[in-house]
């Protein structure tokens, strides 16, 4: 129907503000603005916000894509017989709110106002033939979490994979970068999908779907700078003492990022990585089986309450 380019921000309902708020400092999201019952993060890059929590009872309300043009808001509009809203947040902008199989609210957005990017500093790394990057320096530890850049992918487990699939693919035109597929008949049973901004590279996914006896968010995914952020801010984390480590650190197969996950205090997973595999359009789709694919390149494999953390 249309072709959404990147994801422009998650929503969460949390039964504590506060508590939210303090995890998502602490994991590099930087507060922005807050309203009666609804608070805003933001990363580095030039998006107003990439993150709401709402308050209520704790729930995973959904996400949302940025579309390439207002028409292809009233293209949606007109074919899913929603409206085009105004959006009540900073940047403005306006929306259209769909529902996804699952029931997720996935909107699609247009017009919200770009604010400056953030300046990370960051030192420079002596590697291979560019042993003088940093001269006369020491890197020395900052002793506070490294922004994240931006939310660049969400995990749901579904019900009904194949209906979700179909539905982001056909919907908002999102493409296969590797099929999962599993059983005599190698059927599909996951997809890592990514958006189709046609010669332009972009992440091997920005959404990845997975069968599941239990629906709802699997994860959060959020860029940070470079891989010694990944390690630094698992430092960070652990020195408070406050957060369950979920699984890490390590490097996929798919995708390739080197990855770090922790649990906020409601039991939501949320990944750090740095360094992902990136397509264009011409990429052919890959084909895995669930026991070849979902394995990393190094690091542990996944524990048991890592891949059980789906939460509605």
């Amino acid at each position: 129907m249309i072709k959404v380019s990147e994801l422009a921000y998650c929503r969460m309902q949390v039964s504590d503000l506060d508590r939210a708020e303090k995890f998502l400092v602490d994991f590099g999201l930087i507060p922005v603005n807050s309203k009666s019952g609804s608070r805003f993060f933001r990363g580095s890059e030039p998006q107003p916000y990439c993150y709401v929590i709402e308050e209520g009872s704790d729930h995973f309300l959904g996400f949302a894509f940025q579309a390439t043009s207002r028409q292809d808001l009233e293209t949606l509009a007109s074919a899913m017989g929603a409206p085009i809203e105004k959006i009540d947040a900073p940047g403005g902008g306006e929306r259209v709110r769909l529902k996804e199989p699952g029931g997720y609210d996935v909107d699609v957005v247009y017009g919200i106002e770009a604010t400056e990017p953030i300046v990370v500093e960051r030192q420079p790394y002596n590697l291979g033939e560019n042993r003088i990057q940093r001269k006369e320096a020491y890197r020395l530890p900052k002793g506070a979490p490294t922004p994240v850049k931006r939310l660049a992918h969400v995990v749901l487990a579904c019900g009904n994979s194949e209906a979700a699939i179909t539905w982001f693919t056909e919907t908002l035109g999102l493409i296969s970068s590797d099929n999962i597929v599993a059983g005599p008949q190698n059927n599909r049973v996951g997809a890592f999908l990514r958006v189709d901004c046609g010669e332009e590279y972009v992440d091997h996914h920005s959404l990845a779907l997975f069968a599941s006896p239990v629906s709802g968010l699997q994860h959060l995914s959020f860029e940070v700078p470079d891989i010694d952020a990944v390690f630094a801010d698992h430092e960070y984390l652990k020195s408070k003492g406050e957060y369950e480590h979920m699984w890490g650190m390590g490097r996929h197969l798919l995708g390739s990022q080197v990855f770090d996950y922790w649990s906020d205090p409601f039991g939501y997973t949320h990944e750090h990585w740095a360094d992902s595999d990136r397509f264009n359009s011409s990429a052919p789709a890959g084909e895995w089986n669930i026991q070849e694919g979902l394995v990393n390149q190094w690091g542990e494999p996944s524990p048991e309450k890592f891949r059980v953390a789906v939460k509605p």
